[in-house]
């Protein structure tokens, strides 16, 4: 397989069918059509939404070290994608072991305490790849001494993701290892939200620092890295605000269930996107330098 064929269309077509998926998913569950565990059609839902997130995190693996290969002359950016690369990788084991299809061989296996551990003892190295990625990054393009300089927006920015950080502290009886016995899973999970949300303020400099080394693809590829991050802040923080409104007696809400499902199923893909946009920057540059080639030959021929 030419992993440069996965181009960001057939990425984003990924996307398309995983979120489409999961809505149907959704309303065949307000229907009661997928409730019963173990059913053929439950077995059906989960087995592809399971299978959906897999395929996003794997295509980002594999998409990574395509360009981890590109920079084997450059230390820090050869690291950096192969952090990358590590992030998604630990990430697909990640939502093999969340699956409720292993409630299969072991019932009633994601409402057991071990379920949220096992979850966390995957998140927290994703997490730290994540960040060592983009701290790699960061530290190959200061080294170039670009003359990027952080701009007062900028901070806005960072001090949103700091707040959005103290949040999640706030709300941390909202999280779903609050009341785990497992003292480990707890600190676990507020580790790798403190994680999370300094990939994203990483993952924005970054932004930033692609933008005014002239922007493209490559900053289009750092967008995603931070919508990456932010979003799955975002997605706990609301989560955690909506168990502790349930364990204050608020009523639940249909629509909440939806929004983080759909939110959850395209995470993988975004972090698949930032890897394809880097792709194609260099098939870009690629198809440029043939052309230029081209061009030359056909003037020392004439």
């Amino acid at each position: 397989m030419n992993i440069t064929r996965l181009t960001t269309k057939l990425i984003w077509i990924g996307l398309t069918v995983s979120l489409t998926v999961r809505l149907g998913a959704h309303l065949a569950w307000q229907l009661n059509v997928t409730r019963i565990p173990g059913s053929g059609l439950w077995i059906a839902e989960h087995a592809l939404k399971t299978g959906a997130l897999c395929l996003g995190y794997l295509l980002a693996l594999l998409l990574n070290l395509e360009i981890a290969k590109e920079h084997r002359q450059t230390r820090w950016l050869h690291v950096a994608w192969l952090a990358l690369a590590a992030n998604a990788g630990v990430s697909v084991i990640r939502m093999m072991v969340e699956s409720a299809l292993l409630n299969l061989a072991w019932p009633g296996y994601t409402r057991m305490p071990l379920w949220g551990l096992l979850q966390h003892l995957a998140i927290v190295p994703a997490n730290l790849f994540l960040l060592l990625g983009l701290l790699a990054m960061w530290w190959a393009y200061q080294q170039a001494e670009l003359g990027f300089t952080i701009e007062k927006r900028d901070y806005a920015v960072l001090a949103g993701i700091l707040a959005l950080t103290l949040m999640l502290i706030f709300y941390r009886e909202g999280l779903s290892e609050a009341r785990s016995p497992y003292v480990v899973s707890h600190w676990l999970q507020i580790g790798g939200l403190v994680l999370l949300s300094l990939c994203a303020a990483a993952s924005f400099v970054l932004y930033r620092q692609a933008a005014q080394m002239g922007g493209g693809k490559l900053a289009v590829a750092l967008r995603f890295l931070t919508f990456y991050a932010l979003l799955r802040g975002v997605l706990v923080l609301i989560q955690a605000e909506y168990r502790v409104g349930l364990l204050d007696g608020r009523a639940a809400n249909k629509f909440y269930p939806i929004l983080f499902d759909v939110g959850w199923q395209a995470v993988p893909w975004i972090a698949a996107l930032a890897a394809a946009y880097r792709v194609e920057l260099t098939a870009h540059a690629a198809k440029e330098l043939q052309q230029q080639r081209a061009a030359r030959d056909a003037l020392v021929s004439v």
